[in-house]
């Protein structure tokens, strides 16, 4: 019992999750979390991931334990660095911040420092993100919808999925700057294949 208080303790900051490395930090040791998984108290939903037992699965469930399992030692709560904590970007970004018709896989995240993972399906890059850049989505920071829409034209998704992902962030309010926005999406537009003379901006922000 004394165990399954720690742990919510610390999963009431995570949506009901926690690390194996947050647990130990506290005392629960690893044999004791393999008893509390197998009497139900908790249930593993990545390596090195927990969800305790009464929480709900929740949609965003498989990016947080990404997220918590590259910096697994983290202090539940603490302010976050954006300079040091993982970031979701691209796709990931856009699904979790529900914005246009993209899935959040492959699981996308970016670092300052370089980070390497083994598991599949996760991609990290080293890439250091402005602080304007960054806003939290379910908890996970991720980058701007801004941003994200330039991330997504830069690394070739399909135009049309960039494109919706456009409309429901100018649809929301959800970008400071529409003009600086415009700009840079132009910037894109001869890579992107769009004749001289014309707007990829406008083509996207307009459904043409």
């Amino acid at each position: 019992m004394e165990a399954i208080k720690k742990l919510n303790g610390i999963s009431a900051y995570q949506k009901g999750l926690f690390t194996s490395r947050q647990a130990e930090r506290l005392g629960v040791e690893r044999y004791v979390l393999s008893r509390l998984e197998k009497g139900g108290s908790v249930e593993r939903v990545a390596r090195g991931v927990y969800r305790m037992g009464g929480a709900p699965s929740l949609r965003e469930e498989e990016v947080l334990a990404a997220w918590l399992s590259l910096d697994p030692g983290r202090e539940p709560g603490a302010p976050t660095d954006s300079a040091r904590v993982p970031i979701a970007m691209g796709a990931t970004a856009a699904w979790l911040q529900q914005l246009g018709e993209v899935g959040p896989e492959p699981l996308e995240f970016c670092t300052a420092e370089r980070k390497q993972t083994q598991r599949d399906g996760l991609t990290v890059r080293k890439r250091a993100i402005d602080d304007e850049d960054v806003v939290y989505a379910s908890g996970v920071p991720a980058t701007s919808p801004a941003r994200t829409v330039l991330d997504l034209i830069d690394c070739g998704e399909d135009l049309s999925l960039v494109a919706s992902v456009l409309r429901d962030a100018l649809g929301k309010g959800l970008v400071a700057d529409v003009r600086r926005l415009a700009d840079e999406v132009d910037l894109r537009g001869k890579k992107a294949g769009i004749p001289k003379g014309e707007s990829l901006y406008k083509l996207m922000a307009e459904g043409g």
